[in-house]
């Protein structure tokens, strides 16, 4: 910046009064403040270096590790394992938030560094008292200039702080979505040679003739494959023998529902397969009032505790599964946007 400093760098001494540097002291206040500044937003720590994970292996990879793992386990255990693939979408998502998150910390501190070190380059902080030369309003101006530019990047480093705690945390999140996911999947494998005899027990079923729909409500017009005599009515009333039984004996003893979902055509999972079906204890996607909700309680339990007898998979309820091949208990799922994908209004059930 020497050459934008006056010649001798001081002002000419007047009569009998000393020789004053307040031109120089300035520069060396707004020089200091500009590399304040520039020091400050270099000072702010990386998200991107803090996203780098403690372990040796990076998020992606032990991802991709405990995918296939998790693959192997769903053709071992005869797929639809919901707890885990629940886990899986989770972390997936959460990854990507973090990444997107460290790409805006990153986005940002450029972009303020830039400014800040442009704006000392240029001798935008410097150049002010050259300007204003002796005139006190023009100082007060400038001052009111510098003023404004030191308080306008202080927000930019300050929102900068912000994005980059944002960036920490969704990078923590994901890592513990990460965790679940290991943790779901050492469970599944723990109890593999239970499951084994479990599926040796009960063979994979098929329905017995093409899909369709109907009304089971007694009326004599259910498929073969389907349930007749049921106090509920029945959509999509095709599934296998062994659903077919849990049906029958769950509405016999808990009916009549508002209704039973069952097969759905298309479905990639259990619906799809005749394996499973659905006892709303609401429709229209409301929630259940509070008897209703102590009524799907009920029906969970029954399920739960009669699941080795009945060749149960799994149940849903309350945004909650549990999973017979599993160690036991009630697992958390993720929250899916409505009362209906929640689980809230119905209790799902899928069997072997």
């Amino acid at each position: 910046m020497a050459a934008l400093d006056p010649p001798g760098g001081t002002e000419r001494p007047s009569r009998g009064r000393p020789t004053e540097r307040r031109p120089a002291t300035r520069r060396a206040r707004t020089r200091a403040l500009a590399i304040a500044l520039v020091l400050g937003v270099t000072a702010v720590p990386s998200a991107r270096a803090a996203a780098v994970p403690r372990a040796p292996e990076d998020p992606a990879a032990k991802y991709e590790k405990l995918k296939k793992r998790a693959d192997k386990l769903s053709k071992e255990y005869r797929g639809e394992l919901i707890s885990l693939e629940d886990a899986e979408k989770a972390a997936k998502k959460a990854r990507a938030a973090a990444d997107k998150a460290s790409g805006d910390y990153d986005a940002a501190r450029a972009s303020v560094a830039t400014i800040a070190s442009t704006s000392y380059m240029t001798g935008r902080y410097e150049s002010i008292p050259i300007v204003t030369g002796g005139d006190p309003q023009a100082a007060l101006r400038a001052a009111s200039g510098l003023e404004h530019i030191s308080r306008n990047n202080g927000r930019r480093v300050q929102n900068l702080e912000a994005l980059d705690a944002k960036a920490e945390q969704a990078r923590e999140k994901a890592e513990a979505k990460l965790e679940k996911v290991e943790k779901e999947i050492e469970d599944l494998e723990s109890q593999r040679e239970r499951v084994k005899k479990l599926l040796a027990k009960y063979k994979p079923e098929t329905p017995t003739t093409s899909v369709g729909s109907g009304s089971g409500s007694g009326s004599g017009n259910a498929q073969p494959d389907g349930a007749s005599g049921t106090k509920s009515p029945i959509t999509g009333n095709s599934m296998t023998a062994r659903m077919r039984t849990v049906l029958q004996e769950v509405d016999s003893k808990f009916g009549p529902f508002p209704a039973i979902g069952c097969m759905r055509p298309g479905d990639p999972q259990d619906h799809g397969s005749g394996n499973a079906c659905d006892f709303m204890e609401s429709t229209g996607g409301q929630m259940p009032s509070a008897s209703a909700s102590a009524h799907g309680d009920q029906v969970a339990q029954y399920v739960i505790d009669n699941a080795d007898r009945l060749g149960i998979k799994y149940v849903i309820w309350k945004q909650r599964i549990y999973d017979m091949r599993s160690s036991g208990g009630w697992s958390q799922m993720e929250d899916r946007g409505s009362v209906t994908q929640n689980h809230y209004d119905h209790v799902h059930v899928s069997v072997l």
